[in-house]
């Protein structure tokens, strides 16, 4: 008997989840663990993903990449902004940049989490304010 008439068909909807939990765990990685490595991945997979835009795995990684890009963005370069145009040595302006970091970070990684409690059921998700 041939091996492939005894593998059970692949779910493409279970694939699609499963890439979509990939999607969410990457954002999340590049958020927590390390950046820029994750995020590469997650465009390599966006561009993979690109041809089928009505699958859940598309909308996860679209989801992703542009949370990942205002991530860095809101985290790099408006702190960075900041810390340029005040007064590095007052106290106040690091109280300001590690309160305005710790929030936008924080929110990020709560619309990572929904996003992945999302996929792991098998739903399309929406960022708030994002898509």
């Amino acid at each position: 008997m041939n091996p492939s008439e005894t593998a059970p068909p692949i779910n493409k909807d279970k694939h699609d989840s499963n890439i979509a939990i990939l999607a969410e765990t990457l954002f999340l990685a590049n958020l927590l663990l390390i950046p820029i490595i994750p995020f590469l991945v997650l465009f390599y997979l966006y561009q993979k993903y690109s041809s089928k835009p009505d699958t859940i795995a598309y909308n996860h990684l679209r989801q992703t990449l542009i949370a990942s890009v205002l991530a860095g963005v809101f985290i790099v370069l408006i702190a960075g902004v900041f810390y340029f145009f005040s007064s590095t040595s007052a106290a106040i302006t690091w109280t300001i940049i590690i309160t305005y970091l710790t929030c936008v970070h924080s929110v990020f990684v709560m619309l990572g989490i929904y996003g992945l409690s999302k996929a792991m059921v098998g739903q399309k998700v929406k960022f708030p304010l994002i898509a």
